[in-house]
């Protein structure tokens, strides 16, 4: 019964919380409008007070005597106006005399000047004619004189001459002028604390220069001696490597249509700081060298491959002994198979006195580790080896494949 009235109770509940929220909601509008109203009232209130305020000032400026002062600074006003016009009558009454005056003064004046003016002339045409004796004078003394054709042409040249000189004096005083400010420049901006020390500053990195200089043409020296070196030192390993491969590919390759392979280098040009070299395998084919690229068959390639990395190794790894071959047998057929069985046979026993060399060979060739074993074996004073490892894949019992490293005998290898 308690449980049944719980639930009727439930909805009951809600919609008095309902009522409350909504009753709460109502009590907040009805407090804010109450805000609202009573600042409204004040405002009204503020502006009544100020009405009343504006109305005593009215009041107040109605009795005082205002007005009458008014009314005699309009009577004022128009007394000064009644002046300005009796003014303005008389000026215009006086200004037709005052033109006739100005136009009077005017005349004088151009009088005055008219009068100047034939003083001067008078005066110029007096000097002219005195200038014109005394010219008619001179030439008269001129003609009398020997030689004066001469003169005349002497005087233009020298005159010709003085006028360049005047020239070339003015820009040289300008020039000179512009030296003059150039070094109180320059004396200024050495006297600053920047260039108080300039000339030791200048002694400093002059010789800081000439040390630099004399560094570069001896770093030049060296870096010449060492390129030489370096190309030096490339032949004659180019030399020892196909010196290798000459014998190699004689022991290994049984075929009779190549004689001998070798690597031929070729330099790229360029400057000496980008110099590189191209390399490409070369063959010996009937007396005739020609590119091995695109001219021999997958054997011949592999075999190639294997002799010149035998090389390699025989010439730059003598302090690192490892050489390590995957799949030498490739596309080999037994003939070069037992070729390539034998010269690492050679190779082992030629390195069997080397501590570090390791020799990993890696195939799935059973012939040719056979091929192996029988070359060590009739080598003299080589260690056969005493285990080998066969890798093989195996069903596990979770049903997957995983690899399988036995170590087995190398003398139960048949």
């Amino acid at each position: 019964e308690h449980k049944k009235l719980s639930k009727k109770a439930a909805p009951l509940k809600q919609k008095v919380e309902a009522k409350e929220r909504e009753k709460a909601r109502s009590l907040k509008f009805m407090e804010e409008e109450e805000e609202r109203v009573t600042e409204t009232a004040n405002k009204f209130s503020s502006s009544v007070e100020s009405l009343r305020g504006i109305v005593l000032l009215i009041e107040e400026y109605e009795k005082s005597r205002v007005a009458d002062e008014v009314e005699k600074l309009h009577e004022e006003k128009d007394r000064l106006s009644i002046k300005a016009k009796t003014k303005r009558e008389e000026h215009d009454n006086m200004k037709p005399e005052l033109d006739r005056l100005s136009k009077m003064v005017d005349d004088q004046e151009r009088e005055r000047k008219n009068l100047e003016e034939n003083i001067k002339l008078i005066k110029s045409m007096k000097n002219i004619e005195t200038f014109q004796n005394e010219l008619a004078r001179l030439e008269t003394e001129l003609s009398g004189i020997e030689g004066n054709e001469t003169a005349v042409d002497d005087m233009k040249q020298l005159q010709k001459q003085h006028s360049e000189l005047s020239t070339q004096r003015a820009r040289s005083e300008g020039r000179r002028s512009e030296m003059v400010e150039m070094i109180r420049g320059l004396k200024r901006k050495l006297s600053q604390n920047e260039y108080r020390n300039v000339e030791e500053d200048y002694r400093v990195a002059s010789i800081r220069h000439d040390t630099t200089e004399m560094a570069v043409k001896d770093i030049d020296k060296y870096h010449s001696a060492l390129d030489k070196a370096l190309q030096r030192y490339h032949s004659i390993k180019i030399a020892e490597i196909n010196t290798i491969i000459r014998d190699l590919w004689a022991l290994t390759y049984k075929g009779e249509d190549i004689s001998n392979i070798e690597i031929v280098s070729g330099q790229e040009a360029g400057s000496r700081s980008t110099r590189s070299y191209n390399y490409r395998v070369v063959m010996t084919k009937g007396g005739s060298k020609m590119d091995m690229r695109g001219r021999c068959s997958a054997g011949q390639r592999v075999l190639a491959s294997i002799v010149i990395r035998l090389a390699l190794a025989e010439t730059f790894c003598v302090n690192f002994g490892c050489i390590a071959l995957d799949e030498p047998t490739v596309n080999l057929d037994d003939k070069n198979k037992a070729g390539l069985a034998v010269a690492l046979a050679q190779i082992i026993a030629s390195r069997q006195q080397q501590s570090n060399f390791q020799l990993v060979l890696i195939t799935h060739d059973i012939d040719f580790v056979v091929m192996m074993k029988n070359e060590l074996a009739s080598q003299a004073n080589v260690n056969m080896p005493e285990k080998y490892f066969e890798i093989r894949r195996e069903e596990a019992a979770d049903g997957k494949f995983y690899s399988k490293i036995d170590v087995l005998d190398w003398e139960d290898l048949m």
